[in-house]
C-alpha cells in the first residue's frame, strides 16, 4: 500500500512539474506599442510615436512579434485593445499594446474597407463579391452579407450611430462609372439587424465621405478619370445628403478638380481635405471653395492634433497633415496646416498604403 502511495505522489511530482514547464514555456509579448502611429506598407505595419521628439520607426512589426507575415496589408483600424489589419482575403488581429496575434477573420475575396457597428459587428466591403459581410467579432467570422448591387465595386463605408452609408464606386470609363449609396439600417432597441433603408444618386463614383459640422454627409465623387484618354474625363464632385432622411440636397461640381479621392475632415468637422490632379486640397464643405494646400502627388492622407511646448508654462496645439509621395512611396510628410509648412519626413520600409493613429 505505500509503494502504491509513493507511486501516486510521483507521478503527481511529474505533472505538477510537467505543467510548469508549460507555463515557462508560453511566449510572453513586451507591450512596446499602444499610443502612436500606425503606417501600413506593401511590406506590413511600421510603428512610430509621433508626439515623441527622439522616437524612431519600428518596421513591420506583425512581422517581428509573431514571425508571421501579413498577405498584401491594405489598412488598420481599432477597436478598444485590438488592431484590425486589411488584407488580401482576410483581417489579421493583434493585440494593439504588443501586437501578438489574436487571430485571423477568413473567407472574403477582395475586402477594401470596414467599420465597427453596434452589438459586436463589423461591416467588411467586400467589393470583388459586391456585397457587404457582416461578422461577428466575438466569434471572429462571418455570419450574414448584403448585396450592394449586380456588378457594383463598393469601395467605402461611413456610419453614423445607427446606419451605414455604402459607396459603390464604379469603374475607370464611363460604362463602368456607378452613383449610388446604399442605405444599411444595424441598429435596433431590442436586436441587432442589417437591413437595406435604400439606395441614394450621388455624383458619378463615390468613393469617401464625412459627416461635417452641419450635420450633414458630404460625399466626395471622383467623377469619371481615364488616364489613358482625357477626352473621358469629367469633373469631380461633392454631394450634400441628410444622413437622417437619405434626402440628396444637391450634388456640385469641384470646378476644375478631376480624380478627387480619400476625403478627410480636420478635428471639427470644419473644413475637409482630400486628394486630386495636382496635389491636396482644402475644401470648405459648406461653401465648396477649394484650395490646393500642396502639389505632392499623394494618396493616403490623414490629420492629428499635436501640441508643441513653447516654455515651460505654453503649449500650443497644432493640425497636422500627413500624406504619403507617390513620387517617394516610403515617405510620409508632416505639414503643420496653421504655419502653412512642412515640418517633418519619415521613412518607412515598403510602399504607404494608409495612415491611422490609436
Amino acid at each position: 500500500m505505500k509503494l502504491f502511495n509513493y507511486i501516486v505522489i510521483a507521478l503527481l511530482l511529474i505533472i505538477a512539474s510537467s505543467c510548469k514547464e508549460d507555463e515557462t514555456q508560453k511566449p510572453t509579448f513586451p507591450q512596446d506599442y499602444g499610443e502612436g502611429m500606425y503606417i501600413v506598407t506593401d511590406l506590413g505595419v511600421s510603428f512610430y510615436n509621433h508626439k515623441s521628439s527622439t522616437s524612431q520607426v519600428v518596421n513591420q512589426i506583425f512581422n517581428t512579434v509573431n514571425n508571421l507575415s501579413i498577405n498584401n496589408p491594405k489598412k488598420i483600424k481599432f477597436r478598444g485593445t485590438k488592431a484590425y489589419i486589411l488584407a488580401d482575403n482576410y483581417i489579421a488581429t493583434a493585440n494593439v499594446k504588443s501586437f501578438e496575434n489574436k487571430g485571423n477573420i477568413d473567407n472574403f475575396i477582395n475586402p477594401v474597407d470596414f467599420d465597427f457597428v453596434s452589438n459586436d459587428r463589423l461591416f467588411v466591403v467586400d467589393k470583388n463579391d459586391s456585397r457587404v459581410k457582416v461578422v461577428d467579432l466575438e466569434r471572429m467570422e462571418i455570419i450574414s452579407d448584403i448585396e450592394t448591387g449586380e456588378a457594383a465595386s463598393p469601395g467605402c463605408i461611413v456610419s453614423n450611430s445607427y446606419k451605414s452609408f455604402i459607396l459603390n464606386s464604379g469603374g475607370l470609363s464611363k460604362e463602368t462609372k456607378d452613383s449610388t449609396i446604399v442605405v444599411i439600417n444595424y441598429r435596433d432597441n431590442l436586436v441587432p439587424q442589417a437591413i437595406i433603408e435604400g439606395s441614394l444618386l450621388a455624383g458619378d463614383n463615390p468613393n469617401s465621405a464625412v459627416i461635417s459640422s452641419d450635420g450633414r454627409l458630404k460625399v466626395l465623387c471622383k467623377g469619371v478619370y481615364d488616364p489613358t484618354n482625357s477626352l473621358n474625363n469629367t469633373m469631380s464632385s461633392l454631394s450634400n445628403i441628410n444622413q437622417y432622411n437619405n434626402e440628396v440636397y444637391s450634388t456640385d461640381n469641384l470646378s476644375g478638380i478631376y480624380n478627387a479621392q480619400n476625403l478627410i475632415s480636420n478635428y471639427d468637422n470644419s473644413i475637409c481635405y482630400f486628394t486630386a490632379e495636382g496635389g491636396v486640397y482644402r475644401l470648405n464643405p459648406n461653401t465648396l471653395n477649394v484650395s490646393l494646400i500642396t502639389n505632392t502627388d499623394a494618396s493616403v492622407i490623414n490629420t492629428d492634433v499635436e501640441s508643441i511646448a513653447i516654455n515651460d508654462s505654453t503649449t500650443v496645439y497644432y493640425e497636422m497633415l500627413y500624406m504619403n509621395d507617390n513620387a517617394s512611396p516610403n515617405y510620409l510628410y508632416k505639414y503643420n496646416i496653421s504655419l502653412s509648412s512642412f515640418v517633418d519626413t519619415i521613412v518607412v520600409s515598403g510602399n504607404i498604403k494608409d495612415v491611422s493613429f490609436y
